[in-house]
């Protein structure tokens, strides 16, 4: 079947600087899973500089079924539970405009909005798991896949694993295991655990966010953060977390940690249903002392906290690398 899927060229191999060292772009096949934002296109824009990007595939919400639109119909049928929703979207324009300023900074340098490539080919679909997405991506024919912002990976996608060389290679804007699922920095800290606000490079496995861990880090956080702040930071801190993990499991020196404990599943079927609010009672929380409070006695907060890439986790960790 042809897709249209014309050959890019390979990279020259060229010396990119990154943070003070050398970086060369790896002869590597890399292909970018991902949805249509502005942290997606930076992710794609930064792999550039890392691997041989062979393709991009981005996946566009679907229309929601008729029964998920009448649930969300039904949720406000309460006009107490409207007026909160409209108060709610008021009151975080000045958080959210702080996090618009980070943003520009560390997203924006130049003003312009990071744009896809338009000299490697680009697969558009509302189905991340269907079949014509399994051929594009055997078309494609990578040898790795970066993967953030899709809906959960299932099969026929789960069966090319064996067929790509590295792997497919998740990067989770939570703490594993502490916290899988969706929305997880929001709810550790509107559950009192800034210390578990985090990212997470991991291999994609059929569990949600459950794969083994190839690294792992909190968040910097700064005493005039907000939740907004920190939410764009943990963006920025991922997507090089990943690339660096990656450019690891190619050269053959990265970690792959089991999970060692369940941790909390933040999803609706468990209990956790995403509304603004809870982004404004995050802000709130943060301001009203909890960000400084962790700060002050950050290392008794984060006595026990497991990271993966972490100095202690080499050591510890030592004959498991892959």
């Amino acid at each position: 079947m042809d897709f249209g899927l014309s050959e890019p060229s390979p990279p020259t191999i060229t010396s990119m600087p990154e943070e003070g060292a050398a970086r060369q772009v790896m002869p590597v096949r890399t292909v970018v899973l991902c949805c249509d934002g502005l942290y997606q296109r930076t992710l794609v824009q930064r792999a550039r500089s890392h691997f041989h990007l062979v393709g991009v595939v981005v996946q566009h919400p679907p229309q929601p079924s008729p029964s998920r639109r009448l649930d969300r119909l039904r949720r406000y049928r309460d006009p107490r539970a409207v007026l909160r929703q409209a108060w709610s979207r008021l009151a975080l324009r000045p958080y959210e405009r702080r996090g618009r300023e980070l943003e520009d900074r560390l997203f924006r340098p130049d003003g312009l909005e990071p744009a896809l490539p338009v000299d490697v080919p680009v697969h558009h679909t509302l189905s991340i798991n269907g079949a014509e997405t399994v051929d594009v991506l055997r078309a494609m024919a990578p040898d790795l896949i970066l993967v953030n912002g899709t809906q959960l990976l299932r099969e026929p996608i789960l069966s090319l694993r064996p067929q790509i060389r590295h792997g497919i290679v998740n990067l989770h804007t939570g703490l594993s295991p502490y916290s899988r699922g969706a929305n997880c920095n929001l709810y550790m800290v509107l559950e009192g655990h800034p210390e578990l606000v985090g990212v997470t490079v991991h291999h994609i496995d059929p569990g949600i966010d459950s794969g083994d861990i190839i690294r792992s880090a909190q968040v910097p956080m700064e005493p005039d953060d907000n939740f907004e702040t920190i939410d764009v930071r943990s963006f920025d801190v991922g997507i090089n977390l990943l690339l660096e993990g990656a450019r690891d499991l190619v050269e053959g020196r990265a970690l792959r940690v089991s999970q060692w404990e369940k941790g909390k599943l933040f999803l609706q079927r468990t209990g956790y249903h995403y509304e603004p609010w809870q982004r404004l009672q995050a802000n709130r929380l943060l301001k009203r002392g909890m960000l400084r409070d962790y700060l002050t006695h950050k290392a008794a907060r984060d006595a026990g906290l497991r990271l993966v890439g972490s100095a202690e986790e080499g050591v510890a960790a030592r004959g498991s690398l892959v």
